[in-house]
């Protein structure tokens, strides 16, 4: 595999985003039953894990490949930045001044007067609380106070390009030790799955490390480029492994990783299934993961959860993807020419 700008990742990030959407609507719209292809292949990787991971190997793929190019530690972290805040920033501030006063159970007087109302864009800097209420704000929903529920991944999908960054300044940016890396991550997953999972601590680990993990996975991929080619029977028995070690019983070891990994680069890469390409001038995916929440929450709010599952989830899409266009049209693309 080398390195090239014919691949499918905008298409399969995209598509990854409708993933955590269609996923998110169970919750959101209150459909009490397991989502059913995880059921059917008693995965324990939910289809949401699974979108997510998708991302995160991508990411480490690309984010190392930034690195690789960029002159210096600004040239790099200064493209990460504007990747990142002024969509987020954007989306924020939408969502407290033109979403929040309309569905907020406090009345538009009550709500601009709340201070938290005008910290709550700042608390998407440091991405850990971007997460955040908002006052009164989808308060009566199925999934209460739950403002925009996707961000959470932001904050450690930054934390791993710090992570890139410093490995790359030691000097310690390779092959060997991204591949000790991914087996200690791995080590920590079988041991935590022995630890007592209603402890705080352990019970987030238990969902970050496979995301580090998956992260790893397409830093190594990057390194591994020129010495790995796609095979049929080699994507066939990926395809097999990754069901068996995200079956529900071997799912703790976060095995299926690896296998993930290839499938996702040879999909990416693949010389049948060529969307080369999609979303070369307008890229969309990310725009689609930071509106999701907020407009599913704004669905279920003005119809009660009254509409079909099915409904939901196209109306949830057909909604988003506009925002998701404007988003990068008028907000990411403009930033990113800063570059």
């Amino acid at each position: 595999m080398q390195q090239s700008r014919e691949n499918n990742f905008n298409i399969i990030r995209l598509l990854a985003a409708l993933l955590v959407i269609y996923v998110h609507s169970f919750a959101i719209f209150k459909i009490n039953i397991d989502e059913p292809i995880a059921k059917v292949l008693h995965s324990g990787v939910s289809l949401g894990e699974f979108a997510v991971y998708v991302f995160f190997i991508i990411s480490g793929y690309l984010i190392t490949a930034s690195f690789v190019r960029s002159k210096s530690n600004w040239h790099y972290f200064k493209a990460r930045l504007l990747r990142i805040y002024p969509g987020l920033i954007a989306v924020m501030l939408l969502t407290a001044f033109v979403v929040g006063p309309l569905v907020s159970t406090l009345g538009m007087k009550a709500y601009f007067q709340n201070l938290q109302v005008y910290l709550y864009p700042f608390k998407g800097l440091p991405l850990v609380t971007a997460t955040s209420a908002l006052p009164g704000v989808f308060a009566d929903n199925h999934y209460a106070n739950a403002v925009n529920g996707s961000l959470w991944t932001l904050f450690w999908e930054f934390l791993c390009y710090i992570g890139v960054a410093v490995l790359g300044n030691l000097k310690l940016l390779s092959q060997k030790v991204i591949s000790i890396l991914i087996g200690v991550a791995m080590l920590v997953s079988v041991l935590i799955h022995f630890l007592p999972q209603d402890n705080f601590v352990i019970h987030s680990l238990t969902l970050v490390v496979p995301m580090f993990l998956a992260f790893f996975a397409g830093m190594l991929f990057y390194f591994m480029k020129s010495d790995v080619h796609f095979k049929g029977l080699w994507i066939g028995m990926a395809l097999v492994s990754y069901i068996i070690f995200s079956n529900v019983n071997f799912s703790f070891t976060s095995l299926y990783i690896i296998p993930l990994t290839y499938l996702v680069f040879a999909l990416s890469y693949s010389r049948t299934i060529r969307f080369y390409k999609f979303g070369s001038k307008y890229d969309i995916s990310y725009g689609a993961y930071i509106y999701a929440f907020v407009i599913q929450q704004t669905i279920y709010y003005l119809t009660g959860g009254s509409l079909p599952f099915a409904i939901n989830v196209i109306l949830s899409i057909v909604v988003t993807l506009p925002f998701a266009f404007l988003s990068y049209v008028l907000v990411e693309k403009p930033a990113l020419r800063l570059k």
